[in-house]
């Protein structure tokens, strides 16, 4: 019943997804950005003489390689680990990327259309980061914007032409405008985000409820009815042993009709808690209806099941209720039954356990008795 993935596990996912398209994208533009470090070097052979190029160009080319190299391996080993979560993932991923820009702005010097790279990692780290990873991103492009800016006046030949205060001026406020639109787009997405969690957590609440009983919190008749169908695919493909019980409380007519409907509840809440006592992600409990339940056991032998029945009715016949004489316990019938045949179906499954309990009712009561291979142990029931 309840609906696959909650709003943190689809806002999980969404990381995920962008995790890995950005590592397909880094791949590419980390093949772009070796390939641009050659036809650098190509270019610096054509323009000048071998000895400048030795102790210049190269130098720096292979000082920026390696500091590409590291970015782009050192995400590589944190994505790999599964200790991060995929927000830390995907903030080294864009940190990475602005690494690479950066690398390339310090080799070329004061190359505008590389602050369109950073730009762009800016914009997109505001839809999967927080708004501390955009501050690092800029912070970041504006230091490489100075130390860029000053390597190139530091390199500039008199003949050539140094940059002015407009040239800083204009790189500042582009910077600082994607900062802003950035910033704009990071509350816009945390706005969305928020939205969808609530709504699936909200779903997920709602489908809780509508397979809880409201009365004694255990699941629905539907609910467990198909946690019953689940265990029985189980058995078809794994042999995976399968039990299920179904309990009737004895002479509950009689309690309401003489103590009044809000004393049933108050014996209906405490079988259920009795119950809620052996329950796990192993025994399944919901009410069937009226005063009967039905119990799944998924994993448990006939004996196992049948050991864990007494102990909850040794438990439930101790229970002790202010409104009854000292002298009168209130006790429950149950019948089980084992899942050997591959030939029955659902319905015909709890129906061995119903007609199991029905021979409980009709011998005694405040018993258990478990129906084997469509027959009863000691006698088959006609009803």
């Amino acid at each position: 019943m309840e609906k696959k993935g909650t709003g943190a596990e689809h806002v999980s996912y969404r990381h995920n997804v962008f995790r890995n398209k950005m590592l397909g994208f880094e791949k590419i533009l980390f093949i772009i950005m070796v390939s641009v470090n050659i036809l650098y070097i190509i270019v610096s052979f054509a323009d000048k003489n071998l000895p400048a190029i030795m102790t210049e160009d190269i130098i720096r080319l292979i000082s920026v390689t390696v500091v590409q190299i590291i970015s782009y391996c050192s995400f590589r080993m944190i994505n790999s680990r599964d200790n991060f979560s995929n927000e830390t993932k995907n903030r080294m991923c864009c940190i990475s990327l602005v690494g690479l820009f950066a690398a390339e702005e310090l080799l070329f010097y004061f190359c505008e259309p590389l602050w369109v790279g950073t730009a762009v990692v800016m914009v997109i780290s505001s839809f999967f980061n927080d708004r501390k990873t955009i501050f690092v991103i800029y912070a970041t492009s504006i230091v490489v914007w100075i130390a860029s800016a000053f390597m190139y006046n530091y390199g500039v030949t008199s003949a050539g032409k140094a940059l002015d205060v407009r040239d800083f001026v204009a790189t500042f406020l582009l910077i600082s405008c994607v900062l802003a639109i950035s910033v704009i787009l990071y509350n816009f997405n945390k706005l969305q985000v928020e939205d969808v969690v609530e709504y699936y957590d909200g779903e997920k609440k709602l489908q809780e409820k509508l397979s809880t009983d409201y009365l004694t919190q255990l699941h629905t008749r539907f609910s467990i009815y198909e946690n019953i169908k689940q265990a029985m695919h189980d058995y078809y493909f794994s042999g995976k042993d399968v039990c299920v019980a179904m309990l009737d409380i004895d002479f509950f007519k009689k309690v309401n009709d003489t103590y009044g409907h809000d004393k049933g509840d108050m014996v209906l809440r405490t079988l259920s808690r009795v119950i809620s006592q052996y329950t796990d992600d192993t025994i399944h409990a919901g009410r069937y209806g009226g005063e009967e339940f039905l119990i799944l056991f998924s994993g448990y032998t006939r004996k196992q099941a049948g050991k864990i029945l007494e102990g909850m009715l040794t438990n439930f016949r101790n229970q002790e209720y202010d409104f009854l004489p000292e002298d009168v316990i209130i006790t429950f019938s149950a019948g089980f039954t084992y899942l050997d045949n591959k030939n029955i179906d659902v319905e015909g499954f709890i129906k061995c356990a119903d007609e199991a309990l029905y021979y409980s009712k009709e011998h005694g009561r405040n018993q258990i008795t478990y129906y084997n291979d469509l027959r009863l142990r000691d006698m088959q029931v006609n009803r």
